[in-house]
């Protein structure tokens, strides 16, 4: 039997999946988690339908879509997908009170402050937070997303940026022969995420076999697999060395936000490799400053581990943009 309840409706799109949880008004707590891909229906609509009728749930008040991608004048047109939104029609086929539409990382971040203790890992030495600072959220996966997170009368908010694209800066010799090779593939400037995503960490092992004397490739997933199977590896090294830089790069952003906050690290590629993260170069890379070292080993640094921080950061949001 169907059944009607003012529930709403939180969804975290990405441009092959897209997952979706129903969420009670003013609660945080997920209920009927799915996955779905985007070939099994022809729009974003029609997977909604079918995604409320196998949870038995006939309308929804209110939704938040955490999309994986610019939204223009309320509408999103994904790379990798047949999928498009409008969020004016969205919200009319559903008749919504609320329709929100947010840039997928700027949800994760958002999930940061809710995020149950066994849901983050302390990466580095146990500190207290500032909690009148800014937190930063950094994370590689398809690009490299970074975004700020600050508290204010109605709540927590997103302060998402386009860091990804900063300049890769090289901070050793090693750096800098990396940085040759990759600049020689890419052609042109060469931003941050072409080494902090999944492909900048085959590029990343490109270049390390390249200096080796050889040109060997391999796939993101394969790379975390040999490294966690053998620490004396190639990929070890190169993943590593990919800790290091985004260690560095985390710093630098720190640096320039202020982020006594704590830094977090979200993304699909480190939760992955935690044990390896933990003990490797990141912490030693973002302490290693010419003159703020001290500041910067009193910043908490955490990875965090929740497999839906999407959906909560969406659902974060509807609870405090007075959606209710």
């Amino acid at each position: 039997m169907m059944t009607t309840a003012l529930r709403s409706l939180v969804g975290d799109i990405g441009g092959t999946n897209a997952r979706f949880a129903l969420v009670n008004p003013h609660s945080l707590v997920l209920e009927g988690i799915q996955r779905m891909s985007s070939i099994d229906y022809p729009d974003l609509e029609e997977a909604v339908r079918a995604y409320l009728k196998n949870q038995g749930v006939e309308t929804i008040a209110r939704a938040c879509l955490a999309v994986a991608g610019p939204v223009l004048d309320g509408k999103v047109r994904f790379t990798n997908s047949h999928w498009q939104i409008d969020q004016q029609r969205f919200r009319q086929d559903f008749d919504l009170e609320v329709m929100e539409l947010i840039n997928d990382f700027a949800a994760q971040a958002l999930a940061v402050p809710h995020l149950p203790p066994d849901e983050l890992m302390t990466i580095g030495p146990e500190l207290e937070v500032d909690p009148d600072a800014v937190k930063l959220v950094i994370g590689p996966g398809t690009g490299l997303g970074v975004c700020g997170l600050i508290e204010t009368p109605l709540g927590w908010k997103a302060l998402p940026g386009e860091g990804g694209n900063a300049d890769f800066a090289p901070a050793s010799e090693r750096d800098i022969s990396v940085w040759r090779f990759i600049r020689k593939e890419v052609g042109g400037l060469l931003g941050v995420e072409r080494i902090l995503s999944g492909s900048g960490l085959e590029l990343l092992y490109e270049a390390h076999s390249s200096l080796d004397g050889r040109l060997d490739r391999l796939q993101a997933a394969d790379i975390t697999g040999q490294a966690l199977e053998a620490h004396d590896s190639l990929a070890y090294e190169v993943l590593d060395h990919f800790f290091e830089i985004l260690g560095n790069t985390a710093g630098n952003a720190a640096l320039i936000m202020g982020a006594r906050g704590g830094v977090y690290i979200a993304g699909g590629i480190i939760p992955r490799v935690s044990k390896l993260v933990a003990k490797g170069t990141f912490r030693k890379a973002f302490e290693r400053r010419d003159k703020m070292k001290s500041y910067m080993s009193g910043i908490p640094t955490s990875l965090i581990l929740s497999e839906h921080p999407g959906l909560t950061g969406a659902a974060a949001y509807l609870n405090c943009s007075g959606s209710y």
